[in-house]
This record gives C-alpha cells, structure tokens and sequence, in this order.
C-alpha cells in the first residue's frame, strides 16, 4: 500500500506538478480551439486538486478523521449533487460529462446523504449549509460573467453557461472541507462524536460514491476523449489517481483506529 508519511507528501505533489506540466505545454503548444479548451480544463483540473493535497496534510494531525469527514461530508455531497443535477437539467440541451451517469450519480448522492448520513431535508438542515448555497451563487455568478465576456453569437449563451457553472461548482466541492479543517486546526478544536451514528459507514459511503462517480467521469471520459483531445485525458487520469489516492488515505486512516498515519 502507497502510503506513508512521506509518500503521503510526496506522490500527492507529484500528481500535481504533473498536471502543472500538463498545463504548460498545453498553453505553450496550443493553436486551436480543442487545445484551448484543454487548457481550461487542465487549469480546472490543477485548482481541484490542491485541496485534496491540504486535506491530506492536515489530516495526518487528525485524532479522528472519521468525525472530521462527518463534519465536512454532507456540504461536498450537497455540492457535488448540485452540478451533476446542473448537467442532469441541462441534458436535453447539451450533454456534459456523460449524461447517464450524471443522473446515476445524482441518485447515489441523495441515497448517501439519506442512508449514510442521515440527511434531512428541512429548512432547518439546509441553514446549517448556507455556506454550500453561498458557493453555488458564487459560482453560478462567475460563470455568468465568464462567458458574458468570452460570449460568441454563434453559440448558445445558456448552454455556455450551464457547462462552466457546473464545471466550477465540481472544482468547488472540497472547499468547504478545506476550510472546516483549517479552521478546527487553527481553533486547535477536537472533533467531537456523534451519539447513534455509524462514522464508518458514513465514509464507506462517501468514498464509495466518489471514487465510483470519478471512475466515470475521469476514467471513461479520458479513454472517449484520448484521440480528440490527448493531453486532457492525460489530465483526467492524473486526477483520479489523486482522488483515489486520497480516498485510500482516508480509508487506511479511519481502519488503523483513527489514529494519524506516521
């Protein structure tokens, strides 16, 4: 198993400067439209997984990582089925991702949050996450502005708009977990347990779905995409293997007694 304190650091960083050299040659050697494109998502691409590598580093100090995930779980949920039913809504108007498995996995996002979690949805429970409303808004907003601006009158705006929202939300969806985390690190708070819940299972499920919705959406997507756009399947594999990584970190974490890794 690749996991360690060093390796911990070390394979992490080295998905992401990889994917910064994916990037760098894309920008040095782009000259249409499909490599333009690829650029933007290889930049996407690097922005989603710094958060991945803060969690890992600072969940190594964690006395227990299973209620941390509790914390921070349910808002990357939220946020992960709030582009995918984006795309879901969006699917007779264009596909983004694979349309299947977008509505797959906006099923699989509702039956985690309510078997895993226990998620109620009441107006009180949804106050508790205005913070994952507020990230929506803003990056609702941001895509607006986006492509207002690059806006060409070839194109359907609305169409524009729903793909970058939607891309900008995903690359949103561990933010609320980076900041929980620092927060609790900064506060030097110890993550208190929930009576009557199953912290385990919780991150079964939320492992389980992430790593399965990624398989498609990295996975099979880069092997769709690796005549017509090279580079950006090489960039969806880098993140998986990020992702995965930090799945398993997690995973081998919460199995060895919820003690820190060393």
């Amino acid at each position: 198993v690749v996991h360690g304190k060093v390796v911990n650091v070390v394979l992490p960083t080295a998905l992401i400067l990889a994917a910064v050299l994916l990037l760098t040659y894309c920008h040095a050697t782009a000259d249409d439209v499909n490599e333009n494109s690829s650029r933007v998502f290889l930049g996407l691409i690097v922005i989603q997984m710094l958060p991945l590598l803060f969690l890992e580093l600072r969940l190594t100090s964690c006395p227990d990582p299973e209620a941390m995930l509790a914390r921070f779980g349910t808002k990357v949920l939220l946020l992960h089925g709030c582009f995918m039913i984006l795309r879901v809504a969006a699917w007779p108007l264009m596909e983004v991702g694979i349309g299947w498995s977008n509505l797959i996995g906006v099923i699989a996002v509702l039956v985690v949050l309510h078997v895993g979690f226990r998620f109620k949805w009441k107006l009180d429970t949804l106050l508790e996450h205005i913070d994952v409303v507020c990230l929506i808004l803003l990056a609702t907003s941001g895509a607006i502005v986006t492509e207002v601006i690059d806006y060409e009158a070839s194109s359907s705006l609305l169409e524009h708009v729903i793909f970058t929202a939607s891309s900008y939300i995903e690359v949103l969806g561990f933010v609320p977990a980076v900041w929980m985390v620092h927060q609790s690190a900064k506060k030097n708070d110890d993550v208190t347990r929930t009576g009557g819940v199953d912290l385990t299972r919780q991150a079964v499920f939320f492992f389980v779905f992430l790593v399965g919705f990624y398989i498609f959406e990295d996975l099979v997507t880069s092997w769709k995409i690796r005549h017509l756009a090279g580079i950006a399947a090489v960039g969806h594999f880098v993140h998986f293997l990020m992702l995965t990584h930090f799945a398993s970190f997690m995973l081998l974490n919460i199995s060895s007694g919820m003690k820190p890794l060393s």
